[in-house]
């Protein structure tokens, strides 16, 4: 005779057929954020940018992590139009880009399954900020901003050729 019940068996079952992905949570101007935490090499305090001429005010320059320049962007400058805290940065993995982004904290992992995340349909409408954005998820009472890393260097790479 089995230990676990069928209603056990069944709850197991569904619990393993759950799609979920990890995410990275981040303060900006006080507003919560997120990329799939797959993405992201490393987090780092905030420490020499070297600036860069000609380009948009929220592409700061380039800070080198061990030997490897990484162009930083300042994500409430693009966002907001406002300059954001110099605490902490966010380096992506080499092959999404070799960027990193300026944030204020971090604020946690969440695991958050595939129905939870609430896509968000791009219109003609769209403004610079929304279309940054491709999906919300709620966190601890909290909506958190699930950020496009491809809209972003699309963005990046439209607004400095």
């Amino acid at each position: 005779m089995s230990d676990i019940s069928e209603n056990e068996n069944s709850a197991i079952i569904e619990s393993e057929n759950v799609n979920s992905e990890k995410y990275m949570i981040f303060s900006v101007l006080d507003k919560l954020y997120g990329f799939p935490s797959r993405q992201i090499s490393e987090i780092a305090i905030f420490d020499a940018v070297y600036p860069l001429p000609l380009l948009p005010p929220y592409v700061l320059g380039v800070i080198n992590r061990y030997s490897v320049p990484y162009a930083l962007f300042d994500i409430a400058q693009m966002l907001y139009r406002t300059p954001g805290k110099r605490n902490k940065i966010l380096v992506f993995k080499d092959e999404i880009d070799r960027v990193a982004i300026l944030i204020d904290d971090i604020s946690g992992i969440a695991d958050v399954p595939e129905q939870e995340l609430l896509l968000i349909e791009r219109s003609s409408e769209s403004n610079d900020s929304t279309e940054s954005i491709s999906a919300s998820f709620n966190w601890e009472g909290n909506d958190v901003l699930v950020l496009d890393i491809e809209s972003i260097l699309k963005r990046v790479t439209q607004e400095t050729a």
